[in-house]
């Protein structure tokens, strides 16, 4: 294996743990949304507030990746998603906002701070749909607006990731808490993981439609297998959900996360960036590459760096592990 292709599924390593660990307080964000009572919502809240903003470390481990190990590629999506990659910049410093601010006005910033846990996993989810797609560019650059990139397949892969996190929160909070609240959201569990379960196989049938190329390494027998693997622990968590092995369920749905996301980077091998205008138009990761020698510095200090990361993130969730009450509060 080439250091490139070495970076691509490193790459996806700390892609899927952004959205396995950061995912459910996305989601636990997001149901403040249908949560009634002031005091469950606060509950819901300190279920994350001590772990949220290390969760972020991943993806801004991830992103300094993508821009060193493929600067090319850092130039071309900021031409192309520039709008919606500073709409995503915003939506993460006003979520931190949210945060400190929620005790000045609990009712309006719950609604603000459910509004922008919703759009974050929506807005990743269009960008990696227009990268599974493809998008209106050639060597003269991107021939497009922002609408463009709200076309139907990233739109459905957008609400796929929605969905997820709003499973995966739900999960989580299961798991952290009891009582009423732990029943309400037992059923939201449910919910959001049948719907999490039907865009999957719209996202698949969507690839085959709008992404054949994505597609035809979808059917490989490597990418047929982690398919069928993904739709059987999908469905077993339903199961769980169920049957109410809390534990269990939110394992699974966590590491439904870096499996979606290894797939997805499997299907759009080699080629970071294919063209829905010329046929012959596409950057692989080859293309797009820093030299040899930068790829091969850089991989070794960034898997060490990885697992200090993940080895204080488990210290922290073991630090703040059990059920949350009413009485516990951090924000």
């Amino acid at each position: 294996m080439d250091y490139a292709t070495a970076w691509f599924y490193f790459s996806a390593f700390l892609l899927g743990m952004y959205l396995a660990f950061d995912g459910f307080d996305l989601g636990i964000g997001t149901l403040l949304a249908f949560i009634k009572n002031q005091k469950d919502r606060d509950v819901l809240i300190n279920t994350i507030a001590p772990v949220w903003d290390g969760n972020e470390v991943w993806f801004i481990t991830w992103g300094a990746g993508i821009f060193a190990m493929w600067p090319a590629l850092y130039a071309t999506l900021f031409s192309t998603f520039y709008l919606a990659v500073w709409l995503l910049a915003f939506l993460f410093i006003f979520r931190a906002v949210g945060f400190e601010f929620r005790n000045k006005n609990k009712e309006l910033w719950d609604k603000l701070f459910a509004l922008v846990s919703a759009l974050i996993p929506l807005v990743i989810g269009v960008i990696v749909g227009n990268l599974i797609m493809g998008i209106p560019i050639d060597a003269k650059g991107f021939h497009g607006s922002l609408l463009t990139l709200f076309r139907p397949y990233p739109l459905i892969v957008g609400l796929f990731v929605l969905f997820a996190v709003l499973w995966h929160g739900a999960n989580w909070g299961v798991y952290k808490t009891t009582g009423k609240l732990q029943e309400e959201l037992r059923g939201y569990a449910f919910k959001f993981w049948l719907l999490t379960v039907v865009f999957l196989l719209l996202t698949v049938i969507g690839m085959k439609i709008w992404a054949p190329l994505r597609f035809e390494r979808l059917m490989t027998p490597l990418g047929l297998g982690l398919t069928l693997v993904i739709l059987v622990a999908g469905l077993l968590d339903g199961y769980l959900i169920k049957k109410g092995a809390e534990k269990l369920a939110f394992y699974i749905s966590w590491l439904a996360f870096p499996l979606v996301v290894y797939l997805v980077y499997y299907s759009m091998y080699p080629y970071w960036v294919i063209s829905t205008t010329d046929p012959n138009f596409r950057l692989s990761i080859h293309d797009l590459a820093a030299s040899p020698l930068t790829l091969q510095a850089v991989l070794g200090v960034s898997v060490i760096l990885a697992i200090i990361i993940m080895t204080y993130t488990l210290y922290v969730y073991k630090m703040f592990g059990g059920k949350v009450t009413e009485a516990e509060g951090y924000y």
